[in-house]
């Protein structure tokens, strides 16, 4: 089976037939998984992760057709800057329902306001991987 080349129009009719069964399969989990669990008001944990993994998921899966274009980020600003405190924030709350951390109650309302919205789980997985593409070394012979 040969390679799709990202860059021409099938690469990309194929990565938005991807980017549909990922918005279908949001929607699956977010209607029919999450809505039961919150009917039952159990599995906190549960609900928690699968907060942060739907909106990071689909942040990576949109990283794609910047990595299949070949976008390159030449520098470490966009992962230590932008991808790692989005990461940590993100997964702020979850850390905290599990672990008796006592936060600051501005600290605690810094991070609910700030992952409103799933905006900064997916910002997190959009620049993740394009923040991990280092240029590699050319070896010539």
């Amino acid at each position: 089976m040969g390679k799709i080349d990202f860059s021409s129009w099938l690469g990309k009719i194929v990565w938005l037939a991807g980017l549909i069964l990922v918005i279908l399969g949001r929607d699956y989990v977010e209607n029919h998984i999450l809505w039961q669990l919150r009917l039952e008001n159990k599995e906190l944990f549960l609900q928690a992760i699968l907060l942060f993994l739907l909106p990071f998921l689909t942040g990576l899966y949109l990283s794609l057709l910047f990595y299949w274009s070949g976008f390159k980020a030449v520098d470490v600003s966009l992962l230590a800057v932008i991808a790692i405190p989005a990461l940590v924030l993100s997964l702020l709350p979850v850390v905290v329902q599990q672990l008796p951390l006592v936060l600051p109650e501005e600290v605690q309302w810094l991070v609910t306001t700030l992952n409103t919205g799933d905006l900064l789980a997916l910002v997190a997985g959009l620049t993740l991987i394009p923040a991990l593409q280092f240029k590699q070394k050319r070896r010539y012979r």
